[in-house]
């Protein structure tokens, strides 16, 4: 009898928006350790071999047919596979799955920069046609203390890349990131709009930046040290109030960026197209702070 199982590495992750994707797993973990993040944390790095992938896309094809729209790339950044792995999987995607729409994967700032722009290019041709970027924050201090393993300027380097290559960019920012001291709190908000607002494509396309709100899964190193007193999270009423300073600190200009903060670990959900409605999500942020009672409760917030 054949084996009609795909493999994955349990547990799994994906963003929010690939719910109705097929999972297909290319890599196992993550190559970074940030302290927040705790979903690869129990997985050894590696990235699996081009025939076991191809053979777990052979599976999805007769387990599905040609119901396939969508492909998300596991596990924590997919995207460090060379170039020519990357337009091969996504071309035999494609070849097997007659209506396949797009492929996409999570990816560090370092696997975009450290990519060539006609290899990039090449990999959006293949139909490899969007990137979670995880952004955190504009502060280059605190992207330092999260261990990001990357800069600011590197974050929009990889961005303006990823913009003219054809790939659509999604970022997510995280919320409370600095923790409950106003000072820091701040220059999160604020390097963190600046940021966004370098990201700026020079044409206009669609990109998405989403908000998360800072969670303290066990295990990790920040969940330490809110044990051990070094770190005080943000209460609900200081994570909307820094979420208004990045808004009000965002240009008037930015082009065809999709805002969202409907992930589940928020406080409020929101989006709009930033350039267009930024005044009406700015006020939907004052009425949460005037309105706690309209909030999400904190046991309603998850991962």
């Amino acid at each position: 009898m054949t084996d009609l199982s795909m493999f994955y590495s349990e547990p799994v992750f994906r963003p929010p928006s690939e719910g109705n994707s097929l999972l297909l797993t290319v890599s196992i973990g993550c190559s970074f350790r940030c302290t927040f993040c705790y979903p690869y944390r129990h997985k050894k790095f590696s990235i699996r071999n081009i025939g076991d992938i191809k053979r777990d896309i052979d599976i999805s094809k007769k387990l599905y047919g040609d119901s396939i729209r969508k492909i998300f790339l596991l596990d924590g950044n997919a995207f460090i596979s060379k170039p020519d792995k990357l337009v091969e999987i996504s071309n035999y995607c494609y070849q097997q799955h007659k209506n396949l729409q797009r492929v996409s994967a999570y990816a560090h700032a370092n696997d975009i920069i450290g990519k060539s722009d006609e290899d990039l290019m090449r990999i959006a041709k293949s139909g490899l046609t969007m990137v979670y970027l995880g952004i955190e924050t504009g502060d280059n201090d605190l992207l330092k203390t999260i261990n990001k393993k990357t800069t600011a300027e590197n974050l929009i380097k990889a961005a303006q890349k990823l913009h003219k290559s054809g790939i659509i960019l999604s970022g997510t920012i995280i919320l409370g990131l600095a923790g409950n001291n106003p000072e820091l709190s701040k220059k999160h908000a604020i390097s963190t709009a600046k940021l966004i607002n370098e990201m700026n494509p020079i044409k206009s396309q669609i990109w998405y930046i989403s908000a998360l709100s800072l969670m303290l899964p066990p295990g990790t190193e920040i969940k330490k040290d809110v044990k051990e007193g070094i770190f005080t999270p943000l209460n609900q009423k200081d994570t909307l109030k820094e979420l208004n300073n990045i808004l009000e600190n965002i240009s008037d200009d930015l082009h065809g960026c999709v805002f969202r903060s409907n992930h589940a670990s928020n406080y409020l959900a929101l989006k709009g197209i930033l350039a267009k409605d930024k005044d009406d999500l700015i006020q939907k942020v004052k009425y949460g702070l005037s309105h706690p009672e309209s909030l999400r409760p904190e046991y309603y917030r998850g991962l």
